[in-house]
């Protein structure tokens, strides 16, 4: 069996004319993603959910452990 993990990145903001944006990335392993995410200074809100803060921006984390057989 095969897992690997899933993290969808949505970026929003308080301005109401900005529209949301999302970028999807695939890690083989849970190490890979800790370090991507502490690289890029989010900070854990939840079990599979970051977040990290930006000027007026706010990016949220979602992680999916996802298993193949």
């Amino acid at each position: 069996m095969t897992k690997f993990f899933m993290m969808n990145i949505s970026k929003k903001s308080d301005d109401p004319t900005c529209e949301e944006t999302n970028e999807e990335k695939v890690f083989q392993k849970k190490s890979e993603l800790k370090a991507f995410l502490k690289n890029e200074g989010y900070y854990k809100e939840s079990k599979y959910q970051y977040i990290k803060m930006h000027k007026e921006s706010i990016y949220v984390a979602s992680v999916e452990k996802i298993k193949v057989k």
